[in-house]
């Protein structure tokens, strides 16, 4: 996970000597959101009539920090996502409507965070999915390659196993696998990057012209005080008077400011500030959340090539005098912890995506909503 309060603040240098990276990732599923965040995953899961299996601990750690694994392909995202899509547009339309602000970038962006927090969600539904199916396609294919491992050349049921591991090759050939599905969905993965990367940059100018009109009504809000103060000092108040609204005249005229009236207002224009401010942090740490997970699903998929490569090394090779099944199945079988724990880490990363994104559009909308908010 990313922990970064803002793109653009200072971090504090943590300490090597203090800081235990196993102990951090591990207190990620500890916190109250995740937590009520898992609750929430399980009520779903059991209303399916889905009951939830535990993870293996054979990566050496506890499992009491980890969370229950799921079948992942009946996670409902929709229901999953806060707030929903539909809340939000109802949210968005009255707030429009009500400031008159159709025409305002500013709700387009917001708009825009939304969709792509929900992009993002359902991506990782997808390869939440994907790693489900991967679960299930690979439990026969390990029970085949026990029974290998533990036969010997003149076994009876050795030419029988073989063909096995052949009708394996032949269904993870087929164009829709679990396999396979991985790298479409990697794919999908490189587009909501970029789409996220996209809408970072728009926010980040957003915020840049917000931030400057808001310099340049506190400038114009401190001159128009500073020259009331002076004129009132130096001239009666029937001058004073004049003069005042003269400047206000030729303040509502000037080039400077050709926005409506309420856009001169600080106030509404700090709100501004203070809801890109949300988009924009909500977004960065989103976009840091899927260059881990694309780094998890590339590392991912690496393995399952190499363990195809060497499942058909090993077909390809069992006519020969020196066979090295034997050999390969042990790699297999040394290789199969590290593939089960990647399978878990992304399932893990994906969850806690999940949680980001849910406390990123939380908070975005708190800042859209009326003075009476959540």
């Amino acid at each position: 996970m990313c922990l970064l309060s803002a793109p653009l603040e200072a971090v504090a240098p943590i300490s090597v000597a203090s800081f235990d990276l196993r102990e951090e990732y591990a207190s990620a599923f500890r916190t109250e959101s995740y937590a009520k965040f898992w609750a929430r995953v399980l009520e779903q899961t059991f209303a399916c009539g889905v009951p939830a299996t535990h993870r293996s601990t054979d990566r050496g750690g506890s499992s009491a920090d980890a969370p229950p694994r799921l079948p992942s392909c009946n996670l409902l995202v929709e229901s999953l996502l806060e707030p929903d899509q539909p809340t939000v547009a109802k949210v968005l339309a009255h707030a429009r409507g009500r400031r008159g602000s159709g025409g305002d970038d500013r709700f387009l962006l917001i708009s825009d965070f939304f969709s792509e927090t929900e992009n993002a969600s359902l991506l990782c539904g997808l390869l939440l999915k994907d790693i489900e199916g991967m679960r299930l396609c690979y439990r026969p294919l390990k029970k085949t390659l026990n029974s290998l491992a533990s036969s010997g050349d003149s076994s009876p049921e050795y030419g029988g196993l073989f063909q096995a591991i052949a009708n394996h090759l032949a269904d993870l050939s087929k164009a829709r696998n679990p396999f396979s599905a991985l790298t479409l969905s990697q794919r999908q993965l490189q587009s909501v990057q970029s789409g996220s990367a996209s809408l970072l940059k728009r926010l980040e100018s957003g915020r840049r012209k917000a931030r400057s009109r808001l310099r340049l009504l506190s400038r114009v809000k401190r001159g128009l005080a500073i020259l009331l103060v002076a004129l009132t000092a130096s001239t009666s108040v029937v001058g004073a008077c004049v003069a005042l609204h003269a400047v206000v005249a030729l303040t509502a005229l000037s080039p400077l400011l050709p926005v409506p009236l309420r856009l001169a207002s600080t106030r509404w224009v700090r709100r501004v500030v203070t809801q890109l401010d949300a988009a924009a942090k909500g977004t960065y740490i989103l976009s840091r959340d899927l260059d881990t997970i694309g780094r998890l699903v590339a590392r991912l998929q690496d393995e399952v090539e190499h363990m195809l490569a060497m499942l058909r090394f090993c077909f390809e090779r069992r006519h020969e005098r020196l066979r090295p099944t034997q050999e390969v199945v042990r790699q297999l079988k040394k290789n199969e912890a590290s593939f089960n724990q990647q399978l878990d880490e992304l399932e893990e990363h994906l969850y806690l995506c999940f949680v980001t994104i849910n406390k990123a559009r939380r908070l975005v909308m708190k800042e859209v909503l009326p003075v009476h908010r959540l």
